[in-house]
């Protein structure tokens, strides 16, 4: 039996995608009957961090990734879970929304394959004054569960890189939690807006859809993130 398992497993077809975040292929299989089961028992959760944490391991066992899925920005796992998706039951989604002027309830279809990140203007090298450069990264899924209770401010502080002087460069591991509080308390208002700045601007997936209401209006919603393309 063992060597019906390893032809099943070694059966499943390849598919090749591309990361957002660093423009590399990377090879994936679509998910089993089992995996699809782990999904379905977390979304009935309704936890956001949870269903990315399942996807995440559900990513770490469909992709040649070469690192743990938790390590990557949060629209990679997103974007790799609708290509997962896509390739495993189908591409088109028929999520339900309400309405938010008539307050109905609608039935949306799309196509998960034309989905691609919002990819603003984003600068991971911020000049706080000449001597000064606060190198970032963008916030991953072990930044997410880690913060998962807390407010913007902790999880800016998780998402600076390193610190550069003209004499030396600190690494974030090598910064505590206080020295990083009082780091940033030490910040003129003008430039604490140049890191949330760069927070707010992180790719997102979103698609604008269109739909008609009961009283023939023809409106707009814009959905955000997995969790409305599968509502």
């Amino acid at each position: 039996m063992q060597t019906v398992l390893n032809m099943m497993k070694n059966s499943l077809p390849r598919y090749v995608t591309i990361q957002p975040s660093t423009g590399k292929k990377v090879t994936f299989r679509p998910f089993t009957v089992k995996e699809e089961k782990y999904l379905l028992m977390t979304k009935q959760t309704g936890e956001y961090a949870d269903l990315l944490a399942t996807i995440a391991n559900i990513i770490d066992s469909c992709f040649e990734l070469g690192q743990e899925a938790k390590k990557l920005p949060i629209f990679d796992i997103e974007y790799f879970f609708l290509k997962l998706r896509s390739k495993s039951i189908g591409e088109i989604v028929e999520p339900t929304i309400v309405c938010p002027y008539t307050d109905e309830k609608i039935k949306l279809s799309l196509n998960i394959d034309d989905i691609q990140p919002v990819v603003k203007h984003t600068n991971f090298n911020i000049r706080l004054n000449e001597n000064i450069i606060v190198n970032m990264k963008y916030p991953t899924l072990d930044i997410l569960l880690k913060n998962s209770d807390a407010d913007l401010y902790d999880v800016t502080l998780n998402c600076i890189e390193s610190i550069e002087t003209i004499d030396e460069k600190i690494e974030n591991s090598d910064i505590s939690k206080k020295e990083f509080l009082e780091f940033i308390d030490l910040m003129t208002n003008e430039q604490f807006k140049k890191i949330i700045e760069f927070i707010k601007n992180v790719p997102t997936l979103e698609k604008e859809i269109s739909y008609i209401t009961s009283d023939g209006v023809e409106r707009k919603i814009r959905l955000k993130g997995i969790k409305d393309f599968f509502q």
